[in-house]
């Protein structure tokens, strides 16, 4: 269940659909109690071919509210209940207990966008071998959203990186277990985030690089199409791109 490149050698489309189980997500597309747009967004991830889902069912947009660790499970319930396909799967949570009851679930992707800070997270991950996504979050912050200051954001963030991967294998993290995110958005300003999406080749260092930049502001100052953005991705070394799914 922890191979990396046995996933990626046996999928084709390179695309994470995401979906989120909420109604509170930044770009409107949340479809919790909303069986028929579930419906919508599977079907339309089959008929392009995409093979890999993330299920997030916390807002992570800026001044997001924290919800229950109940409220979270019943989102995610919602989807269980109402999925249908054979799509693999990721969970995009910080919370240890819903990640495990998710893994219990079909799911085999840890999707933690605070960068595995929580310590039984990571023993979650070597108890359960599971494939994980190591987001980019500054080890200096307190909170995903809150802005940081960088002199080299490319160099710093690959340092950060580098650096958690280094910790999570000596506490029994496998190296095939581990991709990595460099966090565009999070905890970062849209200058630095374009920086690093024009740098991308820069984290291409061993492990499968995992891009989501769809829908974030910055996007919107490059000038470049929907191609043009995923191509770029794919032509700096990218594995995956995480790309919302059209309804």
């Amino acid at each position: 269940m922890s191979d990396w490149n046995e996933l990626l050698d046996s999928i084709n489309n390179k695309v994470i659909g995401i979906i989120n189980s909420n109604n509170d997500s930044f770009t409107g597309d949340g479809i919790y109690k909303n069986k028929d747009n579930l419906s919508r967004l599977l079907a339309n991830a089959k008929s392009k071919g995409i093979e890999l889902i993330d299920v997030g069912c916390v807002s992570t947009k800026p001044n997001f509210k924290d919800i229950s660790q109940e409220e979270e499970y019943k989102r995610l319930n919602f989807f269980l209940e109402n999925y249908e396909g054979d799509f693999r799967l990721s969970i995009d949570t910080i919370n240890r207990d819903v990640a495990e009851y998710s893994l219990d679930n079909n799911f085999e992707i840890l999707n933690d966008v605070s960068g595995f800070r929580n310590s039984e997270m990571i023993k979650l991950a070597v108890e359960r071998n599971s494939k994980i996504i190591l987001v980019h979050n500054h080890p200096g912050s307190s909170h995903i959203q809150e802005k940081m200051e960088f002199k080299n954001v490319v160099q710093e963030v690959k340092a950060h990186l580098e650096s958690k991967i280094i910790s999570l294998i000596s506490n029994g993290i496998k190296e095939n277990q581990i991709s990595i995110d460099p966090g565009l958005g999070f905890g970062k300003t849209m200058e630095d985030s374009k920086v690093i999406f024009a740098n991308l080749d820069a984290f291409c260092f061993g492990f499968p690089l995992i891009v989501g930049y769809s829908k974030k502001k910055f996007t919107e100052t490059l000038n470049l199409t929907d191609n043009q953005l995923f191509q770029h991705c794919m032509d700096s070394g990218a594995a995956l791109v995480r790309l919302h799914i059209a309804s």
